[in-house]
């Protein structure tokens, strides 16, 4: 079934013109580009930070598909124009090419957003250790030129100032370090990514799920810009107002609360008091219209995985339980899911050898045929990886950091990038974690042990060590790497040479990176960033600084006492290798075998309290239904209810409710109704 489901959604292949056909980077485009980022920056991220309303974190990303629509919108309106009056060059309508490079420079401009939260945890030990916890001793390991060490200059950016200008003088260094060092991560990023693009998408011909919406919108897989069909068919609409139901429901009872509603996550375990069904809580049903809605798009040998796996981990769990462990944080699933990944790069690699002969065959003999339309020729981008993980490491290691750790680090991480981007171009769910998150510092931490992390002498490798953790936290990387990759197949049905899709996502890069630092700060120090969330009680409990504050506990335990490596753990990371190896192996030998080893990942990389598991499962029975009493033909009528289910959720209960009424109307009444899309 599922086979035949892939072929069926298979996107056509991509038009391999030459690249004199191909468009570059046109001035409106970049233009275009640079104001939408900066209105993404200035009207939506800076205001839902200060009304804590997530939006840099919904997938796929609000605005990025608020402007194309938008666009496509301005489109018509200017063909009509056009058909009547002879308009200028820059006024006659966008091109697919141009909206694709506008839409992907959008997309990867909110990862730098999460840029800006090393600020928040390099400071927090000075602002808010005491002398029981003393993180002030922490704060005084980091370099001058990783954060200003003026108290004046830290209580200022969590209280906020009486002036609310920003201290520039002291944050200049600062800045000009982590902008090199972000930029440097991009470039390894971009790279890395881009190594694996013909692999994948030509190869393995990998269906990218999570594009279907911006390439329906304007005009399906050969459209023409304009969108009109997607718009127009009804059974988009059914799925719309299937979302506006829901929605209005909801809505609706958050401004009168007797009115009747759904909840968004209900316990179905709140009735399971006793053992052995006490111990599968907690368990949540999710209306998650959003993953519902593209989970449609994902293979169903995928969907059945990422459930069954679960559960599978569930009864892991009841069975241990029963038996009397009561070992901590059993049955470990990320540390399964982060075994998974292993075993998946491992399977990654070996399926793309032939393709890495060629490309080592374009290295040695210089650009050919096989480097034709790459975001860079092989040798340039191998030069980059290399280059900018070098570049990163030498920077690191003159500020303190073990260079043995760092290999270990960097390994880790760009695995976990891999990963990532691999499930999105693969499976496409609508979710902003698709690795186990944080791990990129807790891999090595458990497989070596915090007592090899202390080493001897100095504890700053330690504490410098343990302030990367952001990166993973954030998914700054991971979610730059899940962008690339869809904009590098963008430039396919856009007609866009892949070189100028890059550069246009990079240059965006540096104009997000500076508008992320600066919201940041001038957040800081207007409101405060310790204040940030008072009106609805949660002043000192922002996202970034709950986790921040994680990492510092975790950091003072393992400096207090540090261990040896967590055979406990290492054990489970072997038993979620071996099963992703198994179940690798028998997809190769066993004709239509019903799963398939990213459902491993997905289905454990949550948690005990994952809420995926439901959309998952009522995507997979959507699908068996329809496959089965309506076959192939069915299914694809179905989908553009799904793509409006996802389209209506997103719109109403993103934009109009978390974006619109959050914002301009009341910043507490959001939290009556709490739509976390994507995350």
């Amino acid at each position: 079934m599922s086979r035949a489901l892939e072929n069926g959604l298979k996107q056509p292949e991509a038009t391999h013109a030459p690249p004199a056909d191909l468009c570059g980077i046109s001035v409106r485009a970049l233009v275009l580009a640079v104001a939408l980022t900066g209105a993404t920056f200035l009207g939506i991220n800076r205001l839902g930070f200060i009304r804590i309303c997530w939006v840099p974190y919904v997938v796929p990303p609000v605005p990025a598909l608020l402007f194309l629509m938008v666009l496509v919108g301005g489109n018509l309106t200017l063909g009509a124009l056009h058909r009547r009056h002879a308009l200028p060059a820059f006024l006659r309508p966008l091109s697919r090419g141009e909206l694709f490079l506008i839409y992907a420079a959008i997309c990867v401009s909110l990862s730098m957003d999460r840029a800006g939260y090393i600020m928040h945890y390099l400071m927090l030990p000075q602002y808010y250790g005491t002398d029981v916890n003393r993180w002030q001793e922490l704060f005084q390991h980091y370099p001058s030129y990783y954060i200003p060490h003026d108290p004046v200059v830290v209580k200022g950016f969590f209280e906020g100032t009486a002036s609310g200008h920003v201290p520039w003088a002291a944050w200049w260094g600062p800045l000009a370090w982590w902008a090199g060092f972000d930029m440097l991560v991009m470039v390894a990023v971009l790279c890395l990514v881009a190594l694996f693009r013909r692999q994948w998408s030509q190869s393995e011909r990998l269906t990218y799920p999570m594009l279907f919406l911006p390439l329906e919108i304007t005009g399906g897989f050969a459209g023409s810009s304009a969108g009109r069909g997607f718009f127009r068919n009804p059974v988009m609409w059914i799925g719309f107002g299937a979302a506006a139901l829901f929605n209005g429901l909801n809505i609706t009872h958050a401004f009168f609360p007797t009115f009747p509603y759904i909840r968004m996550h209900p316990s179905v375990g709140q009735g399971m008091t006793e053992p052995p069904f006490r111990y599968l809580r907690p368990l949540y049903f999710s209306y998650a219209l959003e993953v519902w809605g593209l989970s449609y798009l994902m293979s169903g040998e995928v969907l059945l995985s990422s459930w069954f796996f679960y559960f599978f981990m569930k009864l892991v769990k009841v069975i241990g339980r029963q038996a009397g462990y009561r070992g901590s944080g059993f049955p470990f699933f990320q540390e399964v899911s982060a075994g998974a990944c292993i075993a998946l790069t491992v399977s990654m690699l070996y399926v793309a050898r032939p393709h890495f002969k060629r490309v080592l065959r374009s290295i040695t003999g210089g650009r050919n045929e096989y480097d034709r339309n790459e975001a860079m020729t092989y040798r340039g981008l191998i030069l980059g990886l290399i280059g900018a993980t070098v570049g990163l490491i030498w920077m690191l290691s003159y500020s303190g950091h073990r260079t043995d750790l760092l290999i270990f680090y960097f390994a880790t991480l760009y695995m976990f990038v891999l990963v990532a981007s691999r499930i999105r171009a693969e499976a496409g769910p609508p979710v902003l974690w698709t690795h186990p998150y944080g791990f990129d510092t807790r891999v090595p931490e458990q497989l070596l042990g915090t007592r090899y992390l202390r080493g001897v002498g100095s504890v700053q490798p330690m504490i410098l060590y343990y302030s990367l953790f952001w990166i993973g936290r954030t998914v700054f990387a991971h979610s730059a790497g899940q962008y690339f990759t869809d904009g590098l197949k963008l430039a396919d049905y856009g007609k866009v040479r892949r070189s100028s899709m890059a550069r246009i996502m990079l240059f965006i890069c540096i104009i997000g990176l500076a508008l992320a630092f600066w919201y940041h700060l001038d957040v800081g120090y207007k409101y405060g960033q310790g204040l940030i969330g008072a009106k609805t009680g949660r002043a000192h409990r922002s996202w970034g600084l709950n986790w921040s504050r994680g990492n510092y506990r975790l950091l003072s335990r393992a400096m207090d006492n540090p261990q040896g490596p967590d055979w406990t753990r290492i054990g489970f990371y072997g038993g979620g290798f071996l099963l992703t190896s198994i179940v690798t192996w028998a997809r190769m030998i066993v004709p239509n075998f019903p799963f398939h080893p990213l459902g491993i990942i997905m289905g454990t990389l949550y948690g005990d309290g994952s809420p995926y598991w439901a959309p998952f499962l009522i995507a997979w029975l959507a699908q068996r239904i329809t496959l089965r009493y309506g076959s192939l033909p069915a299914y694809r009528k179905v989908v553009p209810a799904f793509l409006g289910l996802f389209l209506g959720h997103t719109l109403i209960g993103g934009v109009l409710w978390r974006i619109i009424i959050n914002y301009f109307i009341d910043p507490t009444i959001s939290y009556r109704y709490y739509v976390n899309l994507g995350g």
